[in-house]
């Protein structure tokens, strides 16, 4: 059986998305499936899959599951939910720019802004920990962030740094600490007027540092705003990819100044024309 692929970026951040409303194939998907469609044929291997499963076009509401390429789930994903928007929208008839998404079980909203841009609603961090100099964030999925002047003397050596060593040499350490296995590990690097982050991301269930992680993003602004790094509301980060993600944090002045709400802004394109996939092969054709 042969099904359609289409192939998606979000800042650079990589994905392939599959139609699957008609349940052609069956829930689990199992990992050797979700592994083989994320090994692209002629393009470099996608960091993500998403599965459409329903469209309600009367109610604006899309219906994902997202995969990490190693076949785990369960774990939001910014970038890969704004794709997942865009791809709904190039798939129905919807009536408004207000789209509800709902991901892996969890909703989102979402806003259609112009030129390949999606701004998604999140809901406030789900944990928060300022750990000696690195803090652990939970925005749905889990991230570590490392002030990178902690590590490194420029924003030369910022890009030289070998990110993958680090991450096999420190992330247990940080597993130990949080007492979580699953992390993200994102170092951060402000400007010197602090109106821009550089950001580079090695993220768990791709094993490996990716073009941008949009959860990162937003793990970083709050990580930063809540260390007092920055104190702008609207935060514009710079990952590998150099497709720009911007943070707006909205702050509760009343209440000691927290943050009360997050929403993260960015691109989400199509890359290139559809490829054909053979489940019985687990090849692309």
């Amino acid at each position: 059986m042969v099904i359609e692929v289409q192939h998606w970026s979000g800042a650079g951040n990589r994905f392939v998305i599959v139609d699957n409303r008609k349940g052609i194939i069956s829930n689990p998907w199992n990992v050797i499936l979700v592994k083989s469609l994320c090994q692209r044929k002629d393009l470099p291997v996608a960091e993500g899959l998403l599965v459409l499963l329903d469209l309600n076009e009367t109610n604006c509401k899309c219906y994902y599951d997202f995969y990490n390429p190693d076949g785990s789930t369960g774990v939001m994903c910014g970038n890969g939910a704004r794709c997942a928007v865009r791809h709904a929208v190039s798939s129905g008839h919807f009536e408004r720019n207000l789209i509800e998404l709902i991901l892996n079980g969890c909703m989102y909203r979402a806003e259609l802004i112009g030129n390949d841009r999606v701004a998604l609603r999140l809901p406030v961090y789900k944990d928060l920990r300022l750990i000696e100099s690195w803090t652990y964030v939970n925005v749905g999925s889990h991230h570590v962030i490392v002030d990178a002047r902690d590590i490194v003397q420029s924003i030369e050596d910022f890009h030289r740094f070998d990110l993958i060593r680090f991450a096999q040499e420190h992330l247990n350490l940080y597993r130990m600490k949080v007492g979580i296995e699953n992390l993200n590990l994102t170092i951060a690097y402000p400007t010197v007027d602090q109106q821009i982050i550089r950001i580079r991301t090695y993220e768990n269930g791709v094993f490996d540092e990716t073009q941008a992680c949009g959860t990162g993003a937003v793990s970083t602004a709050i990580a930063f705003w809540t260390r007092n790094i920055i104190r702008q509301v609207k935060i514009q980060l710079i990952p590998t990819s150099q497709r720009i993600l911007t943070v707006h944090l909205d702050i509760n002045t009343e209440e000691k100044e927290t943050i009360q709400g997050i929403t993260l802004e960015g691109d989400a394109r199509q890359d290139t024309t559809s490829s054909q996939f053979d489940i019985d092969s687990m090849r692309y054709v």
